[in-house]
């Protein structure tokens, strides 16, 4: 692994990346027993087609070594939320490159950080970097149409409803059905 500051030095962008209520920086080794702990509750990981469930501490530190490699290939940007106020890692962010113009974000919120706002937040910080950081023309999410948190987030940041999806979970081996949103560079 390369260190931190060599990584962060070859991105588009130059983290950590902030909102009002967050710092957003790469995952590091010692988030996996926080994350572990917040993704392995049933309430978080039922809405997510990738957190298996039970999901351990070595799932976690494997994920998170994982996140690490996706992130200097620059293909997928993983990002721990951590609050301002506390400290406190309260869930995670991705951007996926879906090809050389369009990308996906994905996020979750451990169960005692919800209702903060912290995903919109994020969500809205990760839409930005696609568009201004990775030149995209073009940012989805996808979410389970019963999430009615998940997609009034997409809403909230100006994303609106595509289409329903059909996408395999390796983490419970099954198919879902998903609501894709999507929101479009602007034009200026």
């Amino acid at each position: 692994m390369r260190p931190p500051r060599a990584v962060a030095s070859q991105l588009p962008f130059r983290p950590p990346l902030r909102s009002p209520q967050l710092v957003l920086r790469p995952l590091e080794r010692t988030d996996a027993p926080t994350i572990a702990r917040l993704a392995g509750d049933w309430e978080v990981a039922r809405w997510t087609a990738d957190i298996p469930h039970p999901y351990d501490a070595t799932m976690a530190r494997d994920f998170v070594a994982w996140a690490q490699d996706e992130l200097i290939g620059q293909r997928r940007f993983f990002f721990a939320m951590v609050a301002r106020s506390s400290g406190d890692l309260v869930g995670v962010i991705s951007l996926t490159r879906n090809g050389a113009d369009e990308g996906e974000i994905g996020y979750w919120v451990g169960l005692p950080y919800q209702g903060r706002g912290f995903a919109r937040e994020a969500a809205g910080v990760m839409i930005a970097m696609g568009f201004e950081a990775l030149a995209l023309r073009r940012v989805v999410a996808a979410c389970q149409p019963d999430n009615e948190r998940s997609w009034r987030i997409m809403e909230r940041c100006g994303m609106r409803y595509v289409e329903d999806v059909q996408r395999w979970s390796m983490a419970r081996r099954e198919t879902f059905q998903l609501c894709l949103y999507a929101i479009d560079q602007p034009v200026v």
